[in-house]
């Protein structure tokens, strides 16, 4: 093999390893890495420990578990800043975090599912927080969203794997895949998905469709908070105050 080619093939297995420990969504242990890229163990050490030195992996000192590293976060933040509308949406966000008095965040399509390029807090002084290039759950109303516009073919393996994720927790299974189907029929028609208590039981979330310049589904836009302190009704202030916001993206997106 040439020193170009070994170069190159070196180069891909370390970027195919980085890709499995950032869709593990948790730290990984060596012989997690090594069974799911079929090498030995010493061999993937030996990458780990390249990339590692490099910033793009961090360890654990107590558990000897690998996670991404600072290097690999930047690089993130940084394309995250380059994705098509997010740039767009955000004084909208704003307009929109501070009438309702909710986070709100954008996702696009990544990888490992939908993931959040831009969240808005505002003046909004609430424990409900969700970052940038953090990846939900296709249960998630604005995964559902997801799943309702985008082929099937592309979301299907996602949303077994978390309705699987989500069934782990419970004694009984509490959700089916025909149940997520149905409900992706409702999402469609009325292009509003809601959910509650997904990522923490006293939140309710409600997210929408946001459109390109051909009318093609691009991204979505969400609203969390606490359902207390808040009208959680799909017809009510806050669920049209989003409609609202995802329409002008859209609308300023095909401008």
């Amino acid at each position: 093999m040439s020193p170009d080619k070994a170069g190159n093939t070196t180069m891909l297995i370390g970027l195919d390893l980085l890709k499995h420990i950032a869709a593990a969504r948790r730290p990984l242990a060596l012989s997690e890495i090594a069974l799911q890229l079929d090498m030995s163990a010493s061999r993937t050490h030996r990458y780990l420990s390249s990339l590692q030195h490099a910033g793009f992996v961090r360890k654990n000192s107590d558990t000897g578990h690998y996670d991404i590293g600072p290097a690999t976060i930047e690089i993130g933040i940084a394309a995250l800043e380059r994705v098509d509308g997010a740039q767009v949406a955000a004084d909208i966000m704003k307009d929109l975090t501070n009438k309702t008095g909710l986070c709100s965040y954008l996702c696009v399509w990544g990888s490992n599912g939908p993931t959040v390029v831009r969240s808005e807090l505002g003046l909004v002084q609430t424990a409900v927080r969700i970052h940038e290039g953090t990846n939900l759950s296709m249960l998630t109303a604005t995964g559902q969203i997801f799943h309702a516009f985008m082929p099937e073919s592309k979301t299907i393996e996602l949303v077994e794997r978390d309705i699987a994720l989500w069934n782990g927790g419970f004694p009984e299974p509490v959700t089916s895949l025909d149940q997520i189907l149905l409900g992706c029929t409702r999402v469609r028609k009325q292009r509003f998905a809601r959910t509650r208590g997904m990522r923490n039981p006293t939140w309710t979330a409600f997210s929408c469709p946001i459109f390109g310049s051909s009318g093609e589904f691009k991204m979505a836009l969400t609203l969390i908070g606490v359902s207390a302190l808040f009208d959680t009704n799909i017809n009510g202030s806050v669920a049209n105050e989003l409609r609202a916001a995802s329409k002008k993206i859209s609308e300023v997106r095909r401008a």
